[in-house]
């Protein structure tokens, strides 16, 4: 998690001299930081100057610099030699010939979660066990080494750790939960439409909103500090609100307004709108309601419905003509996508991406323009919407469910 330091000069010349960040954007966070009481790589996140898992780099090397393990010019080449290699910092360092005299971390072990991910193969024993042992050298929490070490996404761990929470609440079997962690690894889907499918449990839909989801949009708190909050309230059964202000990662200002914005959702705010507005009270710090009427367009005002063809069309799958040619004006999106894929204008892969878009677009969790965006990178590549959504580098809630059969 994000430590509060007052060694700022040395991160920021890490950051600016390995170029992770520019001198301009630098200043920016850092201007961003002092005015918000946070600290400086909380401020390039929430900014977006970079994602966390670049940003990562700088921030072990800086943990090395306070405790005077290693100078900051020694800093700097190791996160340029470990963002080239993807290499840890400690693996640049050794690969540059620095040994250090490490104390040992904390030894690591296997919990429920990483049981369960075994169980449905989403993890094998022998990645489990490398896991272990990069997490023990180096002092990461063990789900962010399998993040790390490329073993599995952080969705799917995510999942992982919802899916338990499932299960100790008795809502879903531990068989049923493995059965659909397995499924949606296998297939590249979400466990959540998996399990609908399936009959197995039947989340809520997409425009109810919750609080870790909600500051996952809002990028208020970073995906790895949430991930480490969401598996500790799991694992050690602590409320999340009271980790997430036992670690500094939320004000009781900005966890208020969180909670107001979701009492908002869908009855005034839509889940994306909800999201900038409480973007806006962390980073502007202003209130609640001058964050929504800062909105544009502002709440009230309903935009008109982007229909399943107008997706298509702004997303260049088709053009309107043919879509017009084949589809009657009024027909149900699933029908309009069978026509086109009996056509052969689109295959079953971009039928899922498109459906699967607009449903997100209809549930209010993106905008019209992040849609139109989300789709054309499905066009372009062969990734699934989710993957495609996780490329882009946003945080969406994958629970929408539903079946076109």
């Amino acid at each position: 998690m994000h430590d509060r330091t007052t060694q700022v000069d040395s991160f920021y010349q890490i950051v600016v001299s390995a170029k992770i960040v520019g001198p301009e954007e630098a200043s920016e966070a850092q201007a961003t930081a002092k005015k918000l009481g946070m600290s400086l790589s909380q401020a390039i996140l929430i900014l977006r100057h970079a994602t966390e898992p670049t940003l990562r780099y700088a921030m072990d090397a800086h943990e090395m610099v306070k405790a005077e393990r290693i100078s900051v010019d020694t800093a700097i080449q190791a996160v340029i030699c470990a963002r080239q290699n993807e290499f840890s910092i400690l693996q640049a360092l050794e690969m540059m010939g620095i040994v250090l005299d490490r104390p040992p971390p904390p030894k690591v072990e296997t919990n429920p979660l990483t049981e369960l991910m075994i169980e449905a193969s989403a993890i094998t024993m022998e990645q489990l066990g490398s896991a272990i042992a990069k997490a023990n050298e180096t002092g990461m929490p063990l789900t962010r080494s399998i993040i790390f070490n490329r073993y599995q996404s952080r969705r799917v761990v995510l999942e992982s750790i919802a899916l338990l929470k499932l299960v100790r609440e008795e809502k879903v079997e531990r068989a049923e939960a493995v059965r659909a962690l397995r499924m949606a690894c296998d297939k590249r889907l979400s466990v959540w439409q998996i399990m609908f499918e399936q009959g197995i449990y039947k989340d809520c839909a997409g425009a109810s909103l919750r609080l870790p989801e909600l500051l996952a949009m809002s990028m208020v708190v970073s995906e790895s500090d949430l991930m480490d909050c969401l598996e500790h309230e799991v694992l050690l059964e602590v409320p999340l609100h009271k980790l997430l202000l036992d670690a500094a990662l939320l004000t009781h200002s900005v966890l208020e307004a969180a909670m107001t914005m979701l009492d908002l959702v869908q009855s005034y705010l839509k889940p994306y709108q909800a999201a900038e507005a409480l973007r806006n009270c962390k980073i502007k710090n202003v209130g609640v309601y001058q964050a929504m009427a800062e909105l544009n367009p502002p709440p009230q005002v309903q935009a008109e419905l982007m229909r399943f063809g107008d997706l298509l069309v702004a997303a260049k799958v088709a053009d309107r003509s043919i879509i017009e040619k084949i589809a009657t004006e009024g027909e149900k999106p699933v029908r309009v996508g069978k026509k086109l894929l009996d056509a052969n204008i689109i295959n079953d892969q971009m039928l899922y991406s498109v459906l699967r878009t607009q449903s997100l677009y209809k549930e209010g969790l993106l905008s019209s323009d992040q849609a139109i965006e989300l789709l054309k990178m499905c066009v372009k590549t062969t990734l699934t919407v989710d993957e495609a959504i996780a490329k882009l580098g946003w945080t969406i809630p994958i629970r929408m469910q539903w079946s076109w059969t």
